[in-house]
């Protein structure tokens, strides 16, 4: 057995030895620490904003420019109906072809509507005939005044019969309404049609109709009679070259947008085509720009901090942004130094 002496010299290395094992640790402890705040402070360093540098105003001029999605329709297109019941007999036309106003189109069975002028042409020529006996008779006071005007009235009723039969007759031909092209026939012969259905549709693509929609910041660009860039989707690289013929007065309740109609002199495409409008909407001749980066905003006032030995805010006027810069139109001249915040 270990005597009470050795017990307590064996107790007492114990002792020191955890001392010492826990001041180590927390020594340990206190290193890592360290180290993790120089981590950190060196990181926090590298996060820190630069000091600020300042740029000299420059003058140029800016250009504001937009792109506009447009349809590209036929000038004209119509459905041409029927004006009334019966059987297509005949169709002159087929899909591609062109037309002149006034061509027939379709024809209906109008046999019975040449029976009736026919036999409204046989009345007038006898109530013309009727007329002229009693004019005749008239002059030799063989007949009244009231006779003679009664026979003169009946001529003029058969006359407007004949003249009612007549185009009934025209309305069995269905005619294209203007110069154009035939898009589509919607019926062949032996079909039935009622009277407003539609037997063809015509469409002038010797002018397109360019349409767009844009914002009232933009509508002094497109002013009628400017020529405006066009480039088709899917259909080329070329640019086309419309004119602006109508802006609405109004704009639309649901969009808040203004409708904008160009006239394009058709180079061969049909219509129907999606294309993209290229405008430039607002110019700024040469003057002091600022970058973007230089200009704070508070409300809708404009804030930079010139360079005068130190930084000095001062208000500005800008215009709208454009490629990172901003035109000067108040507070600022060529040579003036502001800082990039």
């Amino acid at each position: 057995m270990l005597s009470k002496r050795t017990k307590r010299t064996v107790l007492g290395f114990l002792a020191v030895f955890f001392v010492v094992v826990i001041v180590l640790a927390g020594a340990g402890r206190f290193m890592e620490a360290r180290r993790e705040r120089q981590r950190y402070d060196a990181q926090r360093a590298e996060l820190k904003p630069p000091d600020p540098v300042s740029r000299v105003i420059e003058e140029r001029p800016l250009r504001r420019e937009r792109k506009f999605s447009a349809d590209v329709n036929p000038w004209t297109e119509a459905s041409v109906p029927a004006e009334m019941a019966g059987t297509v007999v005949e169709t002159l036309v087929e899909a591609g072809q062109p037309v002149k106003a006034g061509d027939v189109l379709v024809r209906l069975d109008d046999r019975r509507a040449k029976i009736a002028v026919e036999l409204a042409r046989a009345g007038h020529a006898e109530a013309q005939r009727l007329l002229a006996e009693a004019e005749r008779l008239q002059k030799s006071r063989v007949v009244s005044q009231t006779a003679y005007e009664a026979a003169a009235s009946e001529a003029r009723a058969s006359r407007a019969r004949l003249d009612d039969a007549q185009d009934f007759l025209e309305r069995h031909a269905v005619k294209a309404p203007f110069d154009g092209v035939v898009n589509r026939r919607m019926v062949d012969v032996g079909d039935a049609v009622n009277p407003n259905e539609e037997v063809a549709e015509v469409v002038d693509v010797n002018k397109l109709r360019v349409v767009f929609d844009v914002a009232d910041t933009d509508l002094g660009a497109f002013k009628p009679g400017r020529e405006i860039s066009l480039r088709l989707l899917g259909g080329g690289s070329d640019t086309l070259r419309p004119t602006v013929r109508f802006v609405s007065r109004s704009a639309d309740p649901a969009t808040r947008l203004f409708r904008v109609e160009a006239e394009l002199v058709n180079p061969g495409i049909p219509g129907g085509l999606q294309g993209m409008v290229d405008a430039e909407v607002e110019v700024f001749p040469a003057g002091p720009v600022v970058p973007a980066a230089a200009v704070r905003f508070t409300g809708r006032d404009a804030m930079v901090l010139k360079d005068e030995g130190g930084p000095v805010p001062a208000r500005i006027v800008v215009g709208p942004e454009i490629e990172g810069v901003f035109p000067v139109l108040e507070g600022l001249k060529a040579g003036d130094r502001v800082f990039i915040q």
